[in-house]
C-alpha cells in the first residue's frame, strides 16, 4: 500500500480545520509530533524537512481527538506506547477507532481492551457508556479501514462528505470524492477567475463538490503561521 506524503504544516492545517472543537493553534501539532509521533527518525529532522505519511496523519488525528477529550499529552503518549507493545505496530492509532471513558482509553482487539489499565479486557456491554473517537457530524464517513496482516488499518480519511484523502490517489492529497481531482486544482481555477459553475462543467462533477472543495481550501488559506 502506498503511504502518501504530507508536509507537516499542511497536515497540521487539515487537522486544525477538521477538529470537532477549536484548537489553541494549528502549530501545536508540531509539538505533538516531536514529543512522540510519528517516529524517532522524523523528530530529528528540521521542521521544514519533516514529512509524514498517511498513517502518521491518521495517528495525529487520534492524538487531536484524545487531547480535545481531556487526556493529557503524557497520557496519550503512554497509551500509544502500550498499544505499540500490544499490537506490534509502529502506528497503532491508525489500526482501529478508539473508545474512551472519562479516565480510560479502549481499543477493540478480540474484545474491548483497556489501554491504560495494564491491558485488561472490559465487558463488551461497557461500550454503551463509552464515546467513540470520530467526527460526530459526519459519523461513519470519517475513516475507512482495510484488512492488512490480520488487522484493520486506516485506508482513507473522509474529513468532509465530499472530500477524501486516500494514499493511493494523488499521493494522498485531498480530492473530490470518487474522483482524482485535488481540491487544490479546483482552488487554483477559482483564484484564476473561473466560476464554480464553470469548474463543475469542466470537470463534469456536481456543483456541490466544487463548492465543498472551495470551502475546504478557503479554510486552509485562512490559517496563518
Amino acid at each position: 500500500m502506498y503511504e502518501g506524503i504530507y508536509e507537516l504544516r499542511n497536515a497540521g492545517r487539515y487537522l486544525f480545520i477538521t477538529a470537532p472543537q477549536k484548537l489553541p493553534h494549528y502549530t501545536t501539532i508540531h509539538r505533538w509530533v516531536r514529543t512522540g509521533l510519528p517516529s524517532a527518525e522524523a523528530k530529528l529532522l528540521p521542521k521544514r524537512e519533516l514529512f509524514i505519511n498517511f498513517q502518521d496523519l491518521v495517528s495525529l488525528r487520534m492524538v487531536v481527538s484524545l487531547r480535545l477529550a481531556g487526556f493529557s499529552l503524557q497520557h496519550v503518549r503512554r497509551a500509544h506506547q502500550k498499544l505499540q507493545d500490544f499490537t506490534g505496530q509502529s502506528r497503532p492509532f491508525a489500526l482501529k477507532d478508539l473508545w474512551i471513558s472519562k479516565t480510560d482509553i479502549f481499543v477493540h482487539m478480540e474484545g474491548l481492551l483497556s489501554v491504560t489499565k495494564h491491558g485488561q479486557y472490559a465487558m463488551e456491554f461497557i461500550k454503551d457508556w463509552l464515546q467513540r473517537i470520530r467526527r460526530p457530524d459526519i459519523g461513519d464517513l470519517d475513516l475507512s479501514f482495510v484488512e492488512c496482516d490480520g488487522q484493520e488499518i486506516a485506508s482513507a480519511w473522509t474529513p468532509e462528505p465530499n472530500i477524501v484523502l486516500n494514499p493511493l490517489i494523488q499521493f494522498g492529497a485531498p480530492c473530490l470524492k470518487d474522483t482524482r481531482i485535488p481540491t487544490s486544482a479546483v482552488w487554483s481555477m477559482f483564484k484564476g477567475g473561473d466560476m464554480p459553475e464553470s469548474i463543475a462543467r469542466d470537470y463534469r462533477v456536481p456543483l456541490i463538490k466544487v463548492q465543498s472543495a472551495l470551502d475546504w481550501e478557503k479554510r486552509i488559506a485562512s490559517i496563518t503561521s
